[in-house]
């Protein structure tokens, strides 16, 4: 049961991330000089689902970056924010996926909370999304290795 939730609710965000970047670039084209917050808006709406998608698709930047993004709880309330950023606008489009924000938020905030019923480790609840640590055989090996010992101050700028 634990894949067919966690599959059914990956698939989803990631198809609420990419129809949000399509609704805020769609949205280029009716902004208007006089409301500059909605271009902010719009730029927030774009970044934010690509956030969204990219952590579904385990980018380690992100993952560092976004911390809250690796916990159920977390991406739960991610996408409940998500959802009333989308409910703003009174588009038909864009409130069926702030539902659907909705919907998925609850089942991962439900996910963490119920973790222990469906028999998934505390661990994997706290953080279902880790990325492989350096002593596992399929690490994340960065592109490239500084020698440049940053906690003793590395080297003087001149």
């Amino acid at each position: 049961m634990k894949c067919d939730i966690h599959c059914a609710t990956k698939i989803l965000t990631i198809v609420c991330g990419g129809l949000i970047v399509a609704l805020a670039i769609s949205r280029f084209t009716n902004l208007s000089i006089e409301h500059p917050q909605q271009f902010i808006l719009t730029i927030h709406y774009i970044w934010m689902g690509a956030v969204l998608i990219l952590a579904e698709f385990r980018f380690a930047y992100i993952h560092q970056k976004f911390k809250v993004l690796t916990s159920y709880f977390g991406r739960g309330l991610y996408c409940f924010f998500l959802g009333t950023l989308m409910i703003s606008s009174f588009s038909p489009l864009q409130i069926a996926c702030a539902v659907v924000l909705f919907v998925v938020g609850l089942i991962y905030i439900l996910m963490q909370l119920f973790s222990k019923k469906f028999g998934w480790s505390a661990e994997e609840a706290k953080n279902p999304y880790q990325i492989p640590s350096q002593n596992q055989p399929n690490a994340y090996q960065p592109p490239y290795q500084s020698n440049v010992n940053f906690q003793q101050g590395g080297p003087a700028l001149k």
